[in-house]
């Protein structure tokens, strides 16, 4: 009686072998995930450390820090501003990052449409356009008074412009000796939080324009008897317009920033918001443990 071989897999045997792939695939998913947020907020990471870079290389030629720009001209006001005198720092640092080219480009609209990588964090998919305008997912940090009038009364390390004077290489308002709280207590540049639902005013202009608005702008604001902290990415119209001006980013538990001193730390959104506040200061007195 001759015996034959057995041959394929039994129902039961193939549900088996489909049940464990689909574990298998369960617990890598996750870690693809995480391994790719991790590049990414190293990516992240870098860009603001090239910012760093750009702001100190800018004031070793200028003598000034670069500003946030002015408010979009006055006689009338423009928004969105047209004119370069008005743009702020991310204009400004151009030649440091290697975007001199685009910095000299003579149709603003081209440039105010032209996304730069140093400016785009890959976890929101990188440098992009929305609605005709590059985005930047950075902001420079106006202390607890952003766009205060005239900029020297900000209290943040970037501050206001001249009126139409904020040219690439034109004297700015402060100096690094203005930031007394020390470069390694006080945050320059950081991680701006995207609310979509909230499109005005805080995340729908060009990288290419002043910091009258919470594009370029950020800041921490009073909170009632407190202040408002970082936090992440989140989707609601209804809240009130300082919760647009909050620094923030779409990564889990925190957001990158660049410090004065061009160090690159990664800030909780747990962080007291007094201890926010203080990093946010230039002049506060006060010191910042990060760790």
């Amino acid at each position: 009686m001759s015996r034959h071989a057995r041959q394929g897999f039994t129902l039961i045997e193939l549900l088996v072998v489909i049940a464990i792939i689909a574990v298998l695939i369960g617990l890598l998913v996750p870690a693809v995930q995480k391994v790719r947020e991790a590049a990414n907020r190293m990516s992240c990471s870098n860009n603001l450390k090239q910012i760093g870079i750009a702001f100190q290389s800018y004031h070793d030629v200028t003598g000034f820090l670069p500003t946030a720009g002015s408010d979009g001209g006055v006689n009338p006001p423009q928004n969105p501003a047209f004119n370069r005198l008005d743009f702020g720092w991310a204009y400004e640092i151009l030649p440091f990052i290697e975007q001199e080219a685009l910095q000299r480009e003579p149709n603003i609209v081209i440039m105010r449409a032209t996304p730069v990588k140093t400016f785009g964090c890959p976890t929101r998919s990188g440098p992009r356009v929305v609605s005709g305008s590059a985005i930047s997912d950075y902001a420079g940090n106006g202390g607890t008074n952003p766009n205060a009038n005239p900029g020297t009364s900000c209290n943040g390390p970037i501050v206001l412009s001249r009126n139409g004077t904020s040219t690439a290489l034109q004297p700015g308002v402060l100096r690094l000796s203005a930031v007394i709280d020390g470069l390694s207590n006080t945050m320059f540049v950081g991680e701006k939080i995207n609310n979509p639902g909230k499109t005005c005013c805080a995340n729908n202009e060009s990288w290419a324009g002043p910091g009258i608005d919470a594009d370029i702008l950020r800041g921490c604001r009073a909170n009632g008897a407190s202040w408002w902290g970082p936090a992440q990415d989140f989707n609601d119209p209804t809240v009130p317009d300082d919760e647009n001006y909050r620094f923030g980013s779409a990564h889990s538990g925190g957001l990158n920033v660049v410090l004065g001193d061009g160090s690159v730390r990664m800030v909780k959104y747990s962080i007291d918001p007094v201890v926010f506040m203080r990093l946010c200061h230039r002049a506060d007195g006060g010191t910042v443990n990060l760790d």
